[in-house]
């Protein structure tokens, strides 16, 4: 599609391809491209064209494996987080290394295998299934997996491939999670409600996040993204009401929830009335302090840099290393350790939906939906041994 457009002098016509793809039958949208002229945009929209029926259409099997992978990355780029691009794009980088010209025909089974050990031996890297190996070989599955079919009879890279390419000693086990017990959750909102009546602004906002985080289970990037018109209150509870997040590394709000559509929002965990006094007061205090130092809160931001000036000129929030820094601090405080175990502010996540999963009568489906998760991932990732369950039921099989 050709149209004409009132950009600048440089960008009059927009190029757009849309092409429908022969898999899944859904309307691919390719990067928009502009012309000065429109004989230029013209052919621009054939190149486009050109460029997609010999890359991702990948009529036979002489197509160059690295050069096709990338423009299958490329295709994808207007639909997929920023953060997740830079993951696809960094494993056709690592394909470009090993595999140079090889032809898609050529992609093996047993040259895939070579592919993970040599990727393992040289960055001296962990086999797991969040390893940077295993999500290599998801995503080179996933492009096999549309032209399975027609440019190979089969899909070179098997389910479960780490388990066929590796042997079990190979494997290492992932860090565990530090599940916060009870009364270590109840130590730090103790601490951190008494602490925040007489902060100062500037020393707030990260332990007002670490609160609300406590009760929420968020991730950081909605945390950050919270505005005081989130604060809402349904059926007799506060809880908050959120759509957006935040990413560090784009340094820009998504638009929208992790896998959700734009416009899509939910309310999380119920926060109590502590909490919301505490929100109000801080934006009280928070609207004096951005006035004595010429900052606008145009985004109704809570967590609105208060340490850097340019960021909050910019409506950026606080960043998720200053919270993890913050929350390192209370615990060494609160003398809770990590006992070799993962411990950061994600910490608070797992501990919630494990707490979660092991409340007798929860709805799992209504946990997975406050925690932003489908039932099936909540049921895999988060479901781990609840630290105080695992205390009772000890002295139960004692006694």
């Amino acid at each position: 599609m050709i149209k004409k457009v009132n950009k600048d002098s440089n960008k009059v016509y927009l190029v757009r391809v849309q092409p429908r793809d022969p898999v899944t039958g859904k309307r691919v949208n390719l990067p928009i491209k502009y012309a000065k002229t429109k004989s230029e945009a013209s052919k621009i929209e054939k190149e486009i064209w050109s460029e997609y029926k010999s890359g991702l259409n990948l009529g036979d099997g002489n197509a160059v494996f690295v050069d096709a992978f990338q423009k299958y990355v490329n295709q994808r780029a207007n639909s997929i987080s920023q953060v997740t691009l830079k993951a696809w794009q960094e494993s056709a980088e690592s394909f470009a290394k090993y595999f140079g010209k090889a032809k898609i025909k050529n992609i093996t089974t047993p040259l895939i295998s070579k592919y993970a050990h040599d990727y393992v031996d040289k960055h001296q890297t962990t086999v797991s299934k969040s390893s940077t190996i295993a999500k290599r070989l998801i995503h080179m599955r996933n492009f096999f997996k549309n032209i399975e079919g027609k440019s190979v009879k089969e899909n070179p890279v098997p389910e479960s491939a780490l388990k066929i390419f590796f042997k079990q000693s190979d494997f290492s086990l992932p860090q565990e999670w530090r599940i916060l017990s009870d009364q270590e959750l109840e130590k730090i909102r103790k601490f951190l409600i008494k602490d925040l009546k007489t902060a100062s602004v500037s020393n707030s906002a990260s332990k007002l996040a670490i609160l609300i985080e406590s009760y929420t289970g968020m991730r950081v990037g909605e945390l950050q993204a919270l505005k005081f018109s989130n604060i809402v209150y349904e059926d007799n509870n506060w809880t908050l009401k959120i759509n957006n997040s935040w990413s560090d590394y784009t340094r820009a709000f998504t638009g929208s929830l992790k896998a959700r559509p734009k416009g899509y929002s939910r309310t999380v965990l119920p926060i109590t009335n502590d909490v919301v006094l505490l929100l109000k007061q801080y934006q009280i205090k928070q609207k004096k302090y951005f006035n004595e130092n010429s900052i606008i809160n145009s985004s109704d931001l809570i967590f609105l840099n208060t340490h850097d000036y340019a960021s909050a000129a910019l409506s950026e929030p606080i960043r998720q290393k200053s919270i993890n820094d913050m929350f390192k601090i209370v615990c060494d405080r609160l003398e809770i350790k990590s006992n070799d175990k993962r411990l950061s502010l994600y910490s608070f996540r797992h501990t919630i939906c494990t707490k979660l999963a092991n409340t007798p009568n929860m709805s799992y489906p209504w946990a997975a939906e406050k925690m932003g998760h489908s039932l099936q991932m909540f049921m895999n990732t988060y479901v781990g041994v609840d630290p105080s369950i695992n205390q009772k039921m000890t002295k139960l099989w004692l006694a």
